[in-house]
């Protein structure tokens, strides 16, 4: 029974060290993790997989399709997860403020962050009424363009963008995200192995999904990640088809924080960016674990 009792601890575990998944889907990279927890060691590397969905054209507003379309390509390449030095998220390259302007709570979110966008250029052509002003404005913001008008800086991202949108227009381009896989092994008291899954449904929801395998049984779990914004997300899922859920909070990209519960377990962890590895931490009903993120 006690035995029983770790491998569950295990596997849960083996999902709450890392927490919530967009940390690996703003940096599609392969990452190797050791963690540490009730006389376990867990060895894992996280595997990235770049993919192609459906095309932009899809779900492009229909005003400035081809100019929203060229302005994709040049803020992200197409890669919904994107996010930049200076904090712009997602296909748009929205900046939290400009996002929270526009009422778009999640830029990671396709259809929130093109329909922000589109509203965004409306306002600014209006407002500037060249087509080439509002882009400048997009890039280097309408204060600076109204008060001292368009930089060079600035009407060479609108002539590059307008020349990617001319050069796409009659081109199928599919939008681009990551997902990945998380084999792992787990020796010390006992030994399993297993793998996790990581993938994000359009930016939406994001999804982790598991399996462990020791000699007494099988393990598995999914949780879900609704967004309801780009720093919040309540959690709701299964272990062993009993009832998870929780809640998570981050500050991409250094810094999140989520809290589990069930009817057998509670958990708090912490994941921190100290240069260029993650730590995490977390205190649980079964005691504290610790791990590295590379």
């Amino acid at each position: 029974m006690k035995r029983i009792t770790l491998f569950w601890v295990m596997m849960t575990f083996s999902f709450l060290t890392l927490g919530d998944p967009i940390f690996l889907f703003i940096d599609p990279t392969t990452h190797f993790s050791i963690e540490f927890y009730n006389n376990q060691l867990k060895l894992s590397i996280f595997q990235p997989f770049l993919y192609t969905s459906v095309p932009v054209d899809w779900i492009l507003p229909r005003q400035n399709k081809d100019v929203i379309k060229g302005l994709i390509k040049v803020e992200s390449n197409f890669f919904i997860h994107a996010l930049s030095d200076k904090g712009a998220m997602g296909l748009t390259q929205l900046m939290p403020s400009t996002a929270q302007e526009l009422g778009v709570l999640n830029p990671f979110n396709v259809f929130w962050a093109l329909d922000g966008t589109k509203r965004y250029l409306d306002t600014l052509q209006n407002r500037f009424e060249k087509i080439e002003y509002a882009l400048s404005a997009y890039y280097e913001g309408p204060t600076r363009v109204a008060l001292r008008g368009p930089s060079i800086a600035g009407l060479e991202y609108a002539e590059k963008v307008l020349r990617e949108s001319d050069r796409l227009k009659n081109h199928r381009v599919l939008l681009r995200d990551v997902l990945y896989i998380e084999p792992y092994v787990q020796i010390g008291k006992a030994f399993s192995v297993g793998s996790n899954l990581y993938f994000s449904l359009f930016g939406i929801i994001d999804l982790a999904a598991g399996v462990d395998i020791s000699l007494e049984k099988i393990s598995h779990f999914i949780l879900a990640y609704p967004n309801l914004s780009y720093s919040f997300s309540p959690i709701i899922g299964e272990k062993d088809l009993g009832l998870v859920a929780g809640v998570c909070y981050r500050k991409l990209p250094d810094f999140g924080v989520q809290f589990l519960l069930s009817s057998q377990y509670f958990d708090l962890s912490i994941l921190m960016k100290i240069w260029q590895f993650y730590l995490t931490v977390g205190f649980s009903s079964k005691g504290l674990h610790i791990g590295v993120i590379k």
